[in-house]
């Protein structure tokens, strides 16, 4: 409905005539239908404004422009144009997420799927899959009946099916990552029909990591409805009689895993949600960016902008986040950060850290507002929305990990990092980039950490390794410096860190942050909370500062205890080898990367390569990407140009026939090699100039429809020098070859050395003027 539409036409008594030219107007275009003069017609639209008649099947108004909710009201706002994403009106609602069409979505405030028959993602739409929810497999049949009800068709829920094996035991299936057939580790699903003070037992029977933090102590996370909303209790861990397993089951497939735990629901009659870590999901980041874009203050130095569109349409948002520049060289000379999060849509520990760092740096603190006048802030706080939505684990629509193709060229198939990597390309061509980070969470190993990349200009050497040593020392009780790594491996060339590195940015990290808690300081043996994470955000903010003071005291420091803690491990190493040696003075040229284990990353960390409907698309827009770089080359532009080249690529292949001829065929395999000219300064003028004029005349035939071509003249010249030669040493046999010598025969035998001097004019020995080659004349280049 358009309720100020309503209310004018309402208040209209009399035709306005400017209203009345608009009318004419609309009407022109076919947009509207009707008398110009509303006078007699008003009730009767009114009446249908407030029938909906403002539906696309109105004969008021043809526009297709109008947008629509799930009920098929009409929405006061006009679809957005093509290829023009605007951010989200702060006075409107915000932006549905978008499902795959496949996917079934209850009508509450959390959102879920059901897995898809087909092998790739399609299409989209708000709200999910048309038609009529499916009720739950189990009905109760009474309130005695204690059966719980599982559901998880709601925003970042992934379980698939939940089987009553007993009273109170239930063994729960986790949904694979959409048009995929693994990544099971995430999970987040709803219990209702909750019994107090009775101990249930969930088994997750489908995991694949054959090593987990549950095994060191770590709880799933349970929220209590009610809980919540009587003593405002949020998320906590919970769960006894925890286990890890190998599965028994043995299909001659990959290996199953199982995580079980008990549990005691604190009501009767609960409504109970269990997640992997803290979710985080696409609507939470809205809200929050909402809150931004509202803000009178926080609106002036965060600009929000779309990034792009993800596959089912969702939006991929980009905040800038730097105060204004004076003037112009100010702006200039600012250095860039680059920001990102949540690529693997199930490591939410990623978007907690995100958040920490946004409520500092978009805080008036004093050091916030420094940071923002010395760096210009990128920021893509999710790269994955629709992953975030479905409940993967691991990958997109397109069923592949995002974070293992950086570098394709698929731009319609992998739209967010594609966009994210040419921002990030542009912004390099704009001003240096000091620092990029990608946030993520590891499944195995406690703490907080960054993976880096190793830097081979000895100029910069173990600067890459400053800033994660000034994080260790700002948060000591959760982030540790020696669980850091910084070797690249040839299965992680497609990752962020090592694509922006290579692009030209030395500090390029990925900061995994664990599911677990930490081993070190004040928070030894405790889980993480979010209020932790969005401090490590803080922290990061903090180091920034130290790592950019103008006062290198602190970055020397660091650089000294770098080199002292990497000769310690060089040592180490050659000690473990059973091998004693010295390295003073040459320990530093030890490669860093021979020193260094492998990162102990994701288990699923080798790419699958593109999924099978995208292979032909791919090797298309190769060939075309080769195509295009060789109608790029350059052709030369004069006729001085081609002779420069012609004669470079002729002295190429003399130097490699020099270096390759045989001993005793060095005069004739140099007229072989180099048609020229050739003089005899004393005795031989006159024959030569009896024999330059055949040679003349010859070259005037090609007026008379003769036609030379290069090897013919080459030939020529070479017959005339091998007869003048002969003349003058009856013995020496000249070869008059063309330059391309074909012949095997021709060749010089192998067992011989070349006897003549390198120089391409050679000198005069012994007072006798010898045979000078010229440079070549221009007879073989042609406009």
């Amino acid at each position: 409905m358009f309720p100020a539409l309503e209310t004018e036409l309402k208040q209209q008594t009399l035709p306005d005539p400017y209203e009345d030219f608009m009318y004419h107007h609309l009407q022109y275009y076919g947009y509207f239908k009707g008398p110009t003069c509303l006078s007699s017609t008003v009730h009767r639209q009114i009446e249908a404004v407030s029938r909906d008649s403002l539906m696309l099947s109105s004969p008021l108004l043809k526009s297709r422009q109008l947008l629509h909710d799930d009920l098929g009201e009409v929405n006061s706002r006009l679809r957005e144009p093509r290829d023009l994403f605007a951010f989200f009106s702060s006075s409107g609602p915000l932006q549905a997420p978008r499902w795959p069409i496949e996917c079934e979505v209850i009508k509450e405030n959390i959102h879920h799927i059901v897995p898809s028959e087909d092998s790739y993602f399609t299409s989209s739409r708000v709200g999910g899959k048309r038609g009529i929810i499916k009720e739950p497999a189990v009905t109760l049949q009474g309130p005695e009946d204690n059966t719980l009800l599982f559901e998880s068709r709601f925003e970042s829920g992934n379980l698939q099916k939940a089987v009553r094996v007993n009273t109170y035991e239930y063994e729960l299936t986790l949904r694979t990552d959409l048009y995929t057939n693994k990544h099971t580790q995430w999970f987040y699903f709803r219990v209702q029909n909750t019994r107090k003070d009775v101990t249930y037992r969930f088994t997750i029977v489908n995991l694949l990591k054959p090593k987990s933090l549950y095994t060191i102590g770590m709880k799933p996370l349970m929220y209590s409805q009610l809980d919540a909303n009587a003593h405002s209790i949020g998320w906590r861990r919970e769960g006894d009689e925890i286990r890890y397993y190998r599965s028994n089951t043995d299909d001659g497939q990959q290996p199953f895993y199982c995580l079980t735990w008990t549990i005691q629901f604190p009501h009767d009659q609960d409504t109970c949600f269990f997640a992997h870590f803290y979710p985080y999901t696409y609507t939470d980041l809205q809200r929050f960016l909402l809150s931004v874009a509202n803000s009178p203050v926080q609106s002036q130095f965060c600009k929000l902008r779309t990034l792009c569109r993800s596959l089912a349409g969702n939006t991929v948002y980009l905040l800038t986040i730097t105060n204004p520049a004076r003037t112009p060289q100010e702006a200039a000379a600012k250095k860039a950060v680059v920001l990102t999060a949540r690529v693997h849509p199930g490591e939410s520990n990623g978007s907690w850290i995100m958040k920490g760092f946004l409520d500092f740096i978009l805080s008036n603190s004093p050091d916030a507002q420094l940071l923002r006048d010395i760096f210009i802030f990128k920021v893509v706080p999710m790269l994955n929305p629709d992953g975030v939505i479905v409940g993967n684990y691991r990958c997109s629509l397109a069923g592949r990990d995002l974070n293992r193709h950086y570098k394709t060229i698929l731009k319609e198939s992998f739209p967010c990092i594609w966009h994210t990597r040419n921002m990030i390309k542009r912004l390099l061509e704009e001003r240096e980039v000091l620092l990029y980070c990608d946030f993520h969470g590891h499944s195995r190993k406690s703490n907080i950490f960054l993976y880096g990349c190793n830097n081979n200009d000895r100029k910069f050497w173990l600067h890459e390794r400053v800033f994660p040593l000034m994080l260790s020392k700002n948060a000591p009780d959760k982030f540790s410096f020696h669980s850091c790594n910084f070797k690249v491996q040839k299965c992680k060339e497609g990752t962020g860190r090592v694509v922006m590195w290579r692009m030209g940015i030395l500090n390029s990290y990925t900061m995994e942050s664990t599911f677990g808690g930490s081993t070190l300081g004040n928070k030894r043996d405790t889980h993480f909370t979010p209020e932790d994470l969005k401090s490590l955000g803080y922290h990061v903010c903090d180091t920034l500062l130290d790592f950019c003071d103008p006062d290198r005291t602190k970055f020397m420091q660091c650089l000294a205890e770098l080199k002292e803690l990497l000769q310690q491990e060089i040592h180490k190493k050659f000690k473990e080898l059973g091998q004693d040696m010295d390295l003073e003075g040459s320990w530093s040229d030890i490669s860093l990367s021979d020193i260094e284990s492998s990162t102990s990353g994701s288990d699923s960390s080798l790419s699958d390569g593109l999924p099978v409907h995208l292979l032909n698309t791919a090797d298309e827009l190769n060939q075309k990407k080769k195509m295009y770089k060789k109608k790029k080359r350059k052709p030369l532009q004069s006729r001085k140009q081609r002779n420069k080249q012609y004669q470079k690529s002729n002295l190429m292949q003399e130097s490699k026939l020099t270096e390759d001829a045989p001993e005793g065929a060095g005069f004739a395999s140099t007229l072989q090699k180099q048609p020229a000219f050739f003089k005899n300064s004393e005795n031989t003028s006159s024959s030569t100039m009896k024999n330059e004029k055949p040679r003349l005349n010859e070259l005037n035939g090609r007026d008379k429809g003769t036609s030379l071509g290069p090897s013919k003249m080459t030939t020529l010249i070479l017959t005339k020098n091998k007869e003048r030669m002969q003349r003058e040493k009856p013995g020496l046999t000249v070869s008059c070859s063309p330059k391309r010598n074909t012949n095997p025969s021709q060749e010089p035998a192998p067992d011989t050395k070349p006897n003549w001097s390198r120089n391409r004019y050679p000198a005069t020995k012994g007072g006798r003027t010898t045979a000078v080659v010229y440079p070549s004349l221009h007879i073989y280049t042609y406009p």
